[in-house]
């Protein structure tokens, strides 16, 4: 039972699924539409929010509208998600520097490396309730940690 309540709760957070929800949710909405149950007017401004939100998801781009409202800072309330669909703010959703990834090529100190390590994971397991605390060490997103014993980049310089 708990193997399968952990997978719905995995596709349920999969950027595939939330995605075919809503073209799925789209197609509810023309046949209703077409079937002339709702009225043009709802059909568009729903299909307009619809669209939005799968290219929010595609792209990528989307807002965690109550830390945007608390810290006045678009940056600190980006959200992106991992491919598992983790939750992630702030500067671990999008890499110092604008790069699209980071790997150890991007620090000049392995404890500048551990550093963003441990915010990340510890951002995720604040972000994401009921995760299991053990699966972050093993969640790199970044794979910063090749060898998964919770020491990042260790061919850098301390």
């Amino acid at each position: 039972m708990t193997d399968i309540k952990q997978s719905l709760q995995t596709a349920r957070n999969t950027k595939s699924t939330r995605i075919w929800f809503m073209v799925g949710l789209m197609v509810i909405i023309f046949i209703l539409w077409w079937m002339k149950i709702i009225k043009t007017g709802f059909a568009i401004g729903f299909g307009i929010i619809l669209l939005a939100a799968i290219g929010i998801e595609t792209f990528n781009y989307d807002l965690d509208l109550g830390k945007l409202w608390k810290t006045g800072n678009i940056q600190e309330s980006r959200v992106s998600h991992t491919k598992d669909g983790y939750k992630l703010v702030g500067s671990c959703a999008i890499p110092i520097k604008g790069e699209g990834d980071l790997n150890c090529s991007h620090f000049k100190t392995q404890t500048e490396a551990q550093s963003k390590y441990s915010q990340c994971a510890s951002e995720i397991i604040t972000n994401n309730i009921g995760l299991d605390v053990r699966k972050v060490k093993s969640l790199d997103i970044y794979g910063l940690d090749r060898d998964k014993d919770g020491v990042v980049c260790e061919s850098l310089p301390k």
